[in-house]
């Protein structure tokens, strides 16, 4: 059987590009689990691909961010696909800009999913970098313990379903219709990681 004969079952997820971070672990991370990630600079990259879910990786300023998204009109396809009930996932700034605005760029909009503002948050050392447990009731993040890089988080959100707590508690993760969004970097977190993000795209 031919490489392109697998390749042709393998779903594809796209990748959105923010323009401030390297995708290569999100990538790697992708295809160990079963999926083949594209790359999406721009709306047009979707046109003629069976896209099963859309990531918004977590790298770079939530400003530079949401510049990179405007300009590109990715900020439409995110909310267009998530009114339309298709599987979105946040990662770090991925989970920030679903929000109004930040702490970190004041007088930026964000995508306004959401709810809330990201506040600058009260830890012990800035940024939080390292592992931390989640708390949550959903079975599937309950007792993972997963690896965090932020200064920045939301304290507050109706969509939540874990947290975590390092100085103060904050959001973990939200959910809602068929997005969810993480503030740790499940691509960094091992195994636990993978079982998360399979458990999303599945």
């Amino acid at each position: 059987m031919s490489d392109s004969t697998v390749t042709d079952f393998v779903p594809l997820v796209g990748v959105i590009n923010t323009g401030a971070g390297n995708l290569y672990s999100l990538n790697g991370c992708l295809r160990r689990i079963g999926y083949e990630p594209v790359t999406i600079n721009s709306p047009e990259d979707m046109q003629g691909k069976a896209i099963s879910a859309l990531i918004i990786p977590g790298q770079g300023r939530f400003g530079t961010v949401m510049s990179n998204l405007r300009n590109s009109g990715l900020d439409k396809l995110i909310s267009d696909w998530y009114q339309g009930d298709k599987k979105v996932i946040g990662i770090c700034v991925g989970l920030q800009v679903l929000f109004e605005d930040s702490e970190e760029d004041t007088g930026i909009k964000g995508l306004g999913i959401f709810q809330g503002k990201v506040t600058r948050l009260k830890s012990p050392k800035q940024p939080m970098v390292g592992w931390a447990d989640v708390q949550s009731e959903q079975e599937w993040l309950s007792r993972k313990t997963l690896y965090f890089v932020n200064s920045y988080g939301v304290t507050e959100c109706e969509q939540t379903i874990a947290k975590v707590t390092y100085g103060e508690t904050f959001v973990a993760a939200i959910a809602s219709k068929q997005l969810v969004a993480f503030q740790c970097h499940p691509e960094k977190s091992g195994i636990a990681g993978e079982e998360v993000l399979k458990q999303c795209l599945s």
